[in-house]
């Protein structure tokens, strides 16, 4: 039976060390604003998040397993509004004539 590794910030703080890694660096190298990886480790940057997993070779599930829930950006569909443009309003067709008075 194998466990898995508590990821934590410290634990996460020690293996980037351990790695010569920083968090600015993995932030740049994935192209994404400097702080990104900061924030991803709050859980305010799920980009920057993602970024430290990739970095570190650990499945993202596996570093992350409650910080980012799945939600609606995770499946295909991303839009909240399910009929899609079913309720616009037609255009009326204008009159082009100009009336002299």
């Amino acid at each position: 039976m194998t466990t898995t590794k508590k990821w934590d910030r410290a634990a996460i703080k020690q293996e980037l060390l351990r790695q010569n890694k920083t968090l600015t660096g993995i932030a740049r190298d994935a192209g994404l604003y400097d702080s990104a990886c900061r924030a991803g480790i709050i859980g305010a940057s799920r980009p920057g998040a993602e970024a430290i997993a990739k970095a570190l070779g650990v499945p993202f599930r596996e570093m992350f397993p409650d910080a980012y829930t799945l939600g609606r950006h995770d499946s295909g569909e991303t839009s909240s509004n399910q009929k899609r443009n079913a309720s616009q309003k037609r255009s009326r067709s204008t009159d082009n004539a100009r009336s002299v008075a």
